[in-house]
């Protein structure tokens, strides 16, 4: 059986035997593993099409447990986070994240929208890039079945307080009146509304949002906070990309 699709490549693992493994987030299919046989050989023959972070048109052959890839045509490439290397750190965290937290077999093509977004702000330089994380981060649990509770306080069903506490625990939200618990993340009234335009609001109008400094700082610090809370893991690639940012801020 032939299947036909949209992907953009997440991942490409080199097997023994000249085999390539490559993780594809697809627009109806989810995420699909497909096999590359054929070494150098193989990737001369479909060149760019399967590099990471490359958006294509792919024709799979369906085996009994495995895709083998048949045919790879480019549609769209980000050349400026290849040779960014903060950049490709934050866009591999990406290809991470999806790899962890989206269900195999998914047909929701918000997932492919989302991460195509996200990339082309991140390539463009047009948002904040901790923006597009926290986004990023906070539109993909919400996708995958992780909503918070963000509507008002669990307690007395304030919607909104000059300080907000998000119960990473719980996954709620307190008014300062009302909050108890312990391992919170502060939010103000501007990224609060953050928060839930990332989560609530319609595909298309996920950024429309403006952030004072401390609010971006805030913003991205809940959604990571709760993405690894949820994730249940680390990333290498997260971590990397926080050491270089210290970096950089250190020589400023």
């Amino acid at each position: 059986m032939k299947l036909n699709t949209e992907g953009l490549v997440l991942s490409d693992q080199k097997l023994a035997g000249e085999k390539h493994l490559l993780t594809i987030l697809t627009r109806n299919n989810g995420i699909l593993n497909c096999f590359l046989r054929g070494g150098s050989n193989a990737s001369k023959r479909f060149g760019a099409a399967v590099g990471l972070l490359c958006y294509s048109n792919f024709s799979l052959y369906e085996g009994a447990k495995s895709y083998t890839l048949d045919e790879a045509i480019p549609k769209m490439f980000f050349y400026d986070i290849m040779f960014d290397i903060r950049k490709l750190a934050l866009a591999q965290y990406f290809c991470d994240l999806a790899i962890q937290v989206i269900p195999e077999g998914s047909g929701s093509p918000e997932y492919l929208s989302l991460m195509l977004n996200c990339l082309h702000l991140l390539s463009e330089g047009k948002r904040h890039e901790l923006v597009i994380k926290a986004v990023f981060e906070l539109r993909m649990m919400g996708l995958s079945g992780f909503m918070p509770d963000i509507v008002a306080c669990r307690e007395c069903g304030e919607y909104e307080d000059d300080r907000m506490y998000f119960d990473l625990d719980t996954s709620c939200l307190w008014c300062s009146r009302c909050c108890r618990a312990e391992n919170t993340a502060v939010l103000s009234k501007k990224s609060l509304n953050a928060v839930r335009t990332s989560l609530l609001a319609e595909p298309k109008k996920i950024f429309s949002f403006a952030l004072e400094k401390q609010d971006i700082y805030d913003f991205a610090d809940l959604a990571e906070k709760y993405t690894l809370k949820i994730a249940d893991k680390s990333f290498t690639s997260l971590d990397y990309f926080k050491k270089i940012r210290i970096s950089e801020s250190e020589l400023m």
